[in-house]
């Protein structure tokens, strides 16, 4: 079978699940702005029932839920009616759960009006996954025509954690091609978009994920990193995104871009518009009484742990990496967000301390080599099997599978392994040594862009070039990161810099820079992230309030 007749299965079924509930509005292209989340509001789609269902928080909607002001059903059908609507817009969404979503509501309903009690602290609370966990019988394509009508039997681990939990599944998101691009597009679904600047990328490779929650199509939901796939959607969306350490998180059962790969780790972890909605999954997943390192032999048991940086309240001493990694730099609007953190926070008195990226490119080039080396003939015999056409970005690929594996025998895998950990045992001790002789601690975290563009324009990643640096690097490390938004980009401020005196650090960063247009870009959300040690995903979460808090109280004036 082709790609173009597995797609056309896939899409068929798509649209016969969403039409079987909604008939969605449509509209002519030029009659749509560029804030998709905003015209969708005020469309008249929604009643105003609706609209206070899915412009609520986490929180909020459990709660009410939780004093019955909501049952579970009508919260249930007021963000499955989003989705169809997000879908028709964006294009974000893979498998359609109404049917399953309807009966677990009526169910968590039943439950609670005969016990008087919740099932558990997800109770109703609707959850969108991104397309590589299994919800069984559903299939998981990853993006790929070999996969995209391939029934599953089996639930991912943290598919039946949530479950157990409350949660209610009702779709599964768009992601790119073996979730290994920047940018969700596939052969089989077809291109997502931002609904924040339908020209711009959500990112990837949880960008359907990115794309539902900030359409309000979605309270919560999780994706996956392995080179900033959580951070990268969840910045350009303009959201918070965790990316964890591995082993923080359940991860059994889920379905890998390169099974067997365990160089460079994938992770899954929350993304939300709130840091309240990230705390309370995280809090709900990682309890005691939940125990999934009982379930997953490489889950670290390490519960949920609250107000881990003492004494409460304490200033922090944060390195910044400034407007370049070494070998790319980002553009203005990211420059401005970059500026104005390090105002906010020294304002509320934290400190500042310029951090250097002297092993970056190292980092970078040791994890970009990996990638190919490990993932060539893993994916490309897949994307090969349907004649699936090859992105640009993904040609790295294509290069390593003709190559062939065996050129990655035992000895250089073992020599990557050394490199690798004798460059996080030094990046470790360059973080020990940022401690001062005048007794200051080692800094608490790192704050830095999460990548060149604010959000780049569909498609520009396969012409500028792919660049995740500013991701992977965590990820190499296994360190955990958060993001957090900060501003739009602004044509009457972040104005392009002179080509005259920009000094280019590498011919991506020459082609990066060249595209960026103030007009163009005018809008697009700004997001950065902080960075954290391994394991530290409590003091991460802490420190990105802390941050919040700082720029909430630089935006009001106080």
């Amino acid at each position: 079978m082709a790609y173009e007749q597995a797609s056309a299965i896939a899409r068929k079924r798509r649209a016969a699940s969403i039409a079987a509930f909604y008939t969605t509005p449509t509209w002519p292209e030029a009659e749509l702005p560029a804030n998709l989340t905003d015209f969708a509001i005020k469309s008249g789609y929604y009643t105003t029932g609706e609209l206070g269902i899915i412009e609520s928080e986490a929180d909020a909607i459990l709660e009410n839920i939780k004093t019955r002001t909501w049952t579970s059903l009508d919260v249930a059908k007021a963000f499955c009616k989003a989705s169809a609507l997000a879908q028709e817009l964006t294009n974000c969404i893979t498998e359609v759960l109404y049917p399953e979503a309807i009966e677990r509501a009526t169910y968590l309903d039943d439950y609670l009006a005969r016990t008087g009690k919740t099932v558990g602290p997800l109770h109703g609370l609707p959850i969108s996954l991104k397309d590589c966990f299994v919800t069984a019988p559903h299939p998981s394509s990853n993006g790929l025509a070999a996969y995209a009508n391939e029934a599953m039997d089996k639930d991912s681990l943290l598919v039946t954690i949530l479950r157990d939990l409350g949660a209610v599944f009702y779709v599964k998101t768009n992601v790119p091609v073996a979730m290994m691009m920047a940018e969700t597009t596939n052969n089989v679904w077809g291109e997502t978009r931002n609904p924040l600047h339908k020209h711009l990328s959500p990112g990837g490779s949880s960008g359907g994920e990115g794309a539902l929650i900030a359409f309000k199509g979605s309270p919560l939901g999780v994706g996956t990193d392995i080179g900033g796939s959580i951070r990268i959607p969840a910045a350009w969306c303009h959201l918070y995104g965790l990316k964890p350490s591995f082993g923080r998180y359940p991860t059994y059962g889920g379905k890998p871009s390169i099974a067997g790969q365990e160089y460079i780790l994938a992770i899954n972890g929350p993304m939300a518009r709130s840091l309240k909605s990230i705390r309370l999954y995280s809090e709900a997943v990682l309890s005691d009484q939940v125990r999934p390192w009982d379930f997953d032999h490489k889950c670290v048991p390490i519960p949920w742990r609250n107000n881990v940086i003492q004494p409460p309240g304490r200033k922090l001493r944060l390195g910044l990496i400034g407007i370049e990694d070494g070998l790319v730099h980002c553009h203005p609007p990211v420059e401005r967000a970059l500026n104005m953190t390090k105002a906010a926070l020294e304002k509320a008195g934290h400190e500042i301390i310029p951090w250097s990226t002297e092993d970056h490119e190292a980092i970078v080039k040791n994890l970009q080599a990996a990638f190919f080396d490990l993932g060539g003939t893993a994916i490309m015999d897949v994307v090969n099997s349907y004649d699936e056409p090859v992105f640009p970005s993904m040609q790295g690929y294509a290069v390593a599978a003709q190559a062939g594996e065996s050129e990655l025998g035992p000895t250089k895998m073992r020599l990557m392994n050394l490199r690798r950990n004798a460059l996080q045992k030094a990046y470790l001790d360059r973080w020990n040594a940022s401690a001062t002789a005048d007794g200051k601690p080692p800094i608490d975290g790192i704050i830095q862009a999460v990548s060149p563009w604010a959000a780049p324009r569909l498609g520009e990643t396969q012409r500028s070039g792919l660049y995740v640096g500013y991701t992977g690097v965590w990820n190499f490390l296994d360190f955990a990161a958060c993001t957090f938004p900060v501003t739009f980009a602004d044509q009457a401020i972040d104005v392009a810099r002179d080509p005259k005196t920009f000094k280019q650090l590498s011919d991506i960063d020459g082609r990066i820079q060249k595209d960026y247009d103030a007009a163009f870009y005018h809008g697009a959300p700004v997001s950065l992230q902080v960075v954290g040690r391994r394991l530290e995903e409590e003091k991460v979460l802490e420190m990105t309030e802390a941050i919040a808090a700082a720029l909430a109280a630089a935006e009001s004036g106080k």
